[in-house]
């Protein structure tokens, strides 16, 4: 967080509050009413798993509540949970029509570990794609498998913005476009 807030490229945009959004004045200092969303993350090496989804919860209903009151307007709120069955809860306490997105921990896991089944290696394939190890050393064993392991640590996905000229193409047609020319 704190490298967020004195990163030169977001320290303009972030502001960092203390407080608690279970209390109206905390929501009312941080223009919770101008917010277009509320992301709220959990703490997935929490003891009590059920207690603090449970706790996500009622803040996201508590934030939704107090725009609602103030703005008449359905706030989006995106929201971590660990278990799966938090989501029945979450949905069940709604009174209203939901543009909610929830992240379910466990749900990632399992559907993960199933992909695995029919992709051997996609787990790893995944996690070095999102965290890279850089340049790896150049003393790699002789095997073929483990040298191309190795090659592809070095790799990442990045976010960028197309070229206009890429509108109106299908995907593959760009992905052919960009492993053609690159």
């Amino acid at each position: 967080m704190e490298s967020f807030l004195h990163h030169p490229l977001y320290e303009l945009f972030l502001t960092y509050l203390q407080g608690n959004p279970m209390f109206d004045r905390d929501l009312r200092r941080a223009v919770a009413t101008r917010a277009k969303a509320c992301v709220l993350l959990t703490n997935k090496y929490v003891n009590d798993s059920y207690s603090a989804d449970h706790k996500n919860i009622l803040t996201g209903l508590a934030i939704k509540k107090y725009v609602n009151h103030i703005t008449m307007d359905n706030m989006r709120l995106i929201m971590q949970l660990i278990k799966p069955e938090s989501k029945t809860h979450f949905y069940s306490s709604l009174n209203m029509k939901s543009n909610d997105q929830l992240i379910v921990v466990e749900e990632i896991k399992m559907n993960l570990l199933a992909k695995s089944c029919f992709s051997p290696g996609i787990i790893s394939m995944l996690s070095n794609l999102i965290a890279s190890a850089g340049e790896v050393g150049k003393d790699v064993d002789d095997k073929q498998w483990l040298k191309e392991y190795t090659n592809g640590m070095g790799h990442e996905i990045y976010r960028t913005d197309l070229s206009h000229k890429f509108r109106g193409k299908r995907f593959c047609e760009v992905a052919a476009l960009v492993f053609n020319e690159m």
